[in-house]
């Protein structure tokens, strides 16, 4: 059983292990949510910075009779390179080289993938001059009419989608931590409220000899903090496990969205204020619930 030295006979009260361990699982899914949030935010920023200020230009190769015309598609990619280079607010155009695909190819294909048996299309990096406007609008359709195998893939658009995706779970991740706060808090108003039912004649004794609201609701509030703090460090605890077991998952997967959700420093000292707030949370919440009821007791 766990004991708190106070002037109040707290020793027996069922809140000594009731609360540490309703505390434990709050910080325990507080964390996990608030580590999702950071990773996920931590994903779209990694993407929107590597990926912002670019464009990707694909040119499917001409088939004739069946087969690949080298000739005629070095021709196509050559006047595509030519619309680009000329157009208004674009730095840089480059065709990618063999090595380049075969490192994107890498994490579906293998190690042993052979360009020249597939039928890829070649894909063009081009980078735009930073804060540059571009009518996106008016170069696709200059390349649809001069060059019919090319195609422009904007990555705004998509990346739109992940952004709107993200924020999506960013506020349902924001609805359950409020719904944690605020089981916790009633929680914590339930038993102090039955504490102070327990103790009323104690109670009323410290206050016929001169105890003041204040001195009684501090009493109160330190043993709540002392409580949570034990079921917040619980909590804290095997959140841990659980986390370094997510990201070493997610440190094997080569390539794709989720290789990029990695937990940096900040997040770690972000996610430390999880069980310091639990302890706060709980310790004024205490002290304000017996202010309230002794007012009403007296």
């Amino acid at each position: 059983m766990l004991r708190y030295n106070s002037d109040l006979p707290f020793v027996g009260d069922t809140s000594t292990w009731f609360l540490p361990w309703m505390v434990m699982l709050m910080v325990f899914f507080a964390g996990l949510t608030t580590a999702g949030t950071l990773s996920l935010n931590s994903m779209l920023s990694r993407w929107n910075h590597s990926i912002s200020g670019s464009l990707t230009v694909q040119v499917i190769p001409v088939e004739e009779n069946g087969r690949i015309n080298k000739k005629k598609t070095q021709r196509e990619i050559e006047d595509v390179l030519d619309i680009l280079r000329k157009t208004a607010g674009i730095a840089s155009a480059n065709v990618l080289t063999d090595s380049q695909m075969k490192s994107l190819l890498k994490p579906w294909l293998g190690e042993t993938v052979l360009l020249d048996d597939l039928p890829m299309p070649h894909l063009i990096d081009v980078q735009l001059v930073p804060n540059a406007e571009i009518d996106l609008g008016m170069l696709k359709t200059l390349l649809d009419k001069n060059t019919p195998n090319a195609s422009l893939d904007v990555h705004r658009l998509w990346l739109g989608k992940l952004i709107k995706l993200v924020q999506t779970l960013d506020f349902l991740a924001s609805m359950l931590l409020g719904l944690v706060i605020t089981t916790t808090s009633i929680i914590v108003v339930y038993v102090t409220c039955s504490s102070l039912a327990v103790h009323r004649p104690v109670i009323e004794l410290l206050h016929q000899i001169g105890a003041h609201d204040g001195y009684i609701s501090k009493q109160y509030a330190k043993r709540t903090a002392f409580l949570a703090f034990i079921g917040a460090v619980l909590g804290f605890l095997s959140l841990l496990p659980i986390l370094f077991l997510l990201s070493s998952l997610f440190g094997e997967i080569q390539g794709g969205l989720l290789s990029e959700a990695r937990f940096e420093a900040s997040s770690w000292v972000l996610l430390c204020f999880v069980p310091v707030l639990a302890v706060l949370l709980s310790a004024l919440t205490a002290y304000w619930t017996v202010q309230r009821i002794l007012r009403r007791m007296l």
